[in-house]
């Protein structure tokens, strides 16, 4: 009754030392005590948490099993501190033991990616898939491009298009790694292998498929293949891609029909899918026509407005937790998922 007297008044630390000696006497209070550091983790009092299951793992009368569980409890004090080494310490010692594996396991690839260990992460990641966790095949496919990413920046671009195809080989439906290869293909000068690595996000990620366009542009009018590149548009406008395939197409109409044929076909693409992007280009063409005047102005003032509201919007929103953003991150943010944030669609977005 002592110790849970301190507890309730506010004197901690002297409570923190009755249970330890407690803990001296009795080995029958170990639950107790893991029940304690746990509630004072959860209070934000890491340090206390840390004594607790501290001298909890240290005590020699403790059974095989109790030791495990003090080891766990004091990994996550650790990682609740933010002292990843000694949290990776604690979670390594349980990866082999049955009934501790999975958590250890999910606790270090936490660990892996929050210091950007991406190779661990990867060897983690693996163990899971094995344990039958496919979901972290994905985050696989990411830890590589990850890795791909430090050597397109150091200029190795053999290099990282090797550890693109191992992200692919762990995920197939991975946009990204499609996204990246197109990227190191036309930094090699290989527009057709580009074309055929961006073409792929369509298939695998069509909410992804605006982000390949203008690099589609340019691979395109390198092979000098026009019609083949409005082929592709037109398909991204039948399965309804986005506002930015849209906005290319009605450009090639403009260039080689006329206004008249982009203003038509904007207006028809804005009845389907009514979006501001798709409207402020039709306010274009119709400033471009008006006649000199107040209502030519105030079209002027209501384009400018529009205009804003689009570039003022955020882009991209994140499937699982909400978080907005006005450029695409491939790991959120806030929740912390992979490939979850994704161009915002309807009126606001493509």
């Amino acid at each position: 009754m002592a110790g849970v007297n301190f507890l309730l008044s506010n004197q901690q630390d002297k409570a923190v030392d009755l249970f330890l000696d407690m803990l001296k006497e009795d080995t029958g209070t170990v639950e107790a005590h893991l029940t304690l550091g746990n509630l004072f983790r959860s209070r934000g009092e890491v340090d206390r948490a840390i004594r607790i299951h501290q001298s909890l793992m240290e005590s020699a009368s403790l059974t095989y099993d109790q030791r495990l569980l003090a080891v766990q409890q004091l990994g996550r004090d650790y990682m609740a501190a933010g002292l990843y080494d000694r949290a990776e310490d604690m979670f390594k010692q349980l990866v082999d033991e049955t009934d501790f594996r999975l958590g250890a396991l999910q606790q270090l690839l936490q660990i892996y990616q929050a210091t950007s260990d991406w190779q661990s992460a990867i060897e983690v990641a693996e163990r899971l898939v094995k344990l039958g966790k496919e979901k972290h095949r994905g985050e696989i496919a990411n830890f590589w491009c990850e890795l791909a990413l430090q050597q397109m920046a150091a200029n190795d671009l053999d290099k990282a298009m090797a550890l693109l195809r191992k992200g692919a080989a762990a995920d197939r439906t991975s946009a990204r790694v499609s996204i990246m290869m197109g990227r190191v293909w036309m930094e090699k000068g290989d527009y057709a292998k580009a074309v055929e690595s961006l073409e792929r996000v369509i298939d695998q990620d069509k909410e992804l498929v605006g982000e390949t366009l203008e690099m589609l542009q340019t691979c395109y009018q390198q092979l000098g293949k026009t019609d083949e590149w409005e082929v592709f548009l037109r398909r991204c406008v039948e399965e309804n891609a986005g506002a930015t395939a849209e906005l290319m197409l009605a450009q090639i109409l403009e260039q080689r029909e006329g206004v008249e044929a982009a203003q038509n076909y904007v207006t028809r693409q804005l009845e389907r899918h009514p979006t501001m992007r798709v409207f402020h280009k039709l306010m274009d063409y119709h400033l471009n026509e008006a006649e000199e005047g107040r209502a030519k102005e105030s079209l002027g003032v209501l384009r400018n407005m529009v205009g804003e509201q689009v570039r003022s919007k955020p882009r991209y929103r994140c499937q699982k937790c909400g978080f907005t953003a006005h450029t695409l991150y491939w790991h959120c943010p806030s929740c912390r998922s992979w490939a979850t944030i994704k161009p915002i669609r309807g009126l606001d977005g493509q």
